[in-house]
Parts: structure tokens; sequence; C-alpha cells
């Protein structure tokens, strides 16, 4: 019978038996970290949306709509790696993943207009899709760690569904709710930042194995 150290040494890529991540004590990874982590995440990339927006106005690219994907994909990929240390190491490259697949179906947008042939465009439709391509380009990160690449995928798409949904709850509060002023507002910034919290459960499901088994270093 081969021993988890002796499969490593055969094959350096590959996780150990349980899950654990090579190179690392342990597999662990908190749940609770994560989706705190990515509501966190996605209140930056809200953040980051704007800024980018802001900076393609200065620079004369107006009506881009690749900073949505790009801006929310940047804030949530960088704090999702805290959270993916013992899987993936200190390696950023999950950050980019989730830019260049969240900016995707944006970028395709962009190109369309540009070419002179516009397609329809709708902003819940496309961070759907999007949640479809980064879920593809991050589950190429963890396949190796163990996670199936149709499990993570489903979770992405889930998770940016409900976040869609979300979005479109808070625009659509704006148009029927009696509530205005500040009072409005903080409701409708609520019903938006529900969307981080659904995006880090509905992708929490997939890393659940990781929190149920931790191997200590050492065995």
């Amino acid at each position: 019978m081969t021993g988890p150290s002796e499969t490593q040494a055969r094959h350096p890529g590959a996780p150990t038996r349980r899950g654990q991540a090579p190179g690392s004590g342990s597999s662990h990874v908190s749940l609770r970290l994560w989706i705190r982590i990515t509501f966190l995440g996605w209140l930056l990339g809200i953040v980051l949306v704007v800024a980018i927006a802001l900076v393609g106005e200065v620079v004369g690219v107006r009506g881009s709509q690749i900073s949505v994907g790009l801006g929310m994909g940047l804030g949530v990929g960088i704090a999702q790696e805290r959270a993916l240390r013992p899987l993936l190491g200190p390696s950023q490259l999950w950050r980019w993943a989730s830019a260049m697949g969240l900016a995707i179906p944006f970028l395709v947008v962009d190109l369309a207009r540009m070419s002179g042939r516009p397609i329809p465009y709708s902003l819940y439709v496309a961070i759907v899709a999007a949640g479809l391509t980064a879920g593809g380009a991050q589950a190429y990160l963890l396949r190796p760690r163990g996670i199936a690449p149709g499990s993570w995928i489903g979770a992405s798409c889930a998770g940016w569904i409900a976040a869609s949904l979300m979005a479109a709850l808070a625009d659509s509060f704006t148009a029927w709710s009696p509530v205005r002023g500040l009072a409005g507002a903080l409701l409708y910034l609520g019903l938006v930042c529900v969307g981080g919290l659904l995006l880090g459960a509905a992708t929490s499901v997939p890393l659940r194995r990781f929190a149920a088994t931790t191997i200590p270093a050492g065995r």
C-alpha cells in the first residue's frame, strides 16, 4: 500500500489523502471565514467597479461594461485568496482567474458595441454568464486539490445568480418602495450587500470537505 508521503513523492502536484494541500501543514478551510471574507470582497468589488469606471471616463472610454466584471472579480478574488491559502498557498492566481473570468462576458458586450454590432445587454444575464466563466477559471486552480470542476462551477453559478437576483431586487425596490432619502439608500445598499453573503454561502458548499477534515502536519 502506498502512503500519502510516497504518493506525494511520485506525484508532487497531486493532493494527499483527505484533500490535504501539498506543501501545507493543514488543508483546513474555515467556512465562516470564507463567507465573511467573500462578503468583504463583494464590498471591495463595488468600490473597484466605481473606481475603474471613473478611470475609464477620464481616459475617454465611456460606457464600457468591463469595469463591472473586472472590479468585482478583483475585489472578491483578492479577499478570497486569504481563505484559500491552506489550499493554494500564497499564489495570486486566484484573483486574476476571478477578475478575468468575470470580465469575459462584459468584454464581449464591449467588443460587440465597438465593432458596430451591439448585442442585447442585461446586467443580470451578464453576471450569471460571468459566474460560469469565472467558475471555470477557478475550477482549473482547484481541481488539483480534489474539488470536482462541475461542483465548483455549479456553486459559482448559483452564487452569482443569487447575487444578481439581490441586485435586481434592490433596483426594483427603488421603483415601488415608499421609503426615500437616507433610509431608502441604506435599505438599497443592504439588499445589494446581501448578495455578497449569498455568494459566499453558495461557494462554500464544495469547500466543506476541507472544513470537516484537517490533517495535522507530520501524520
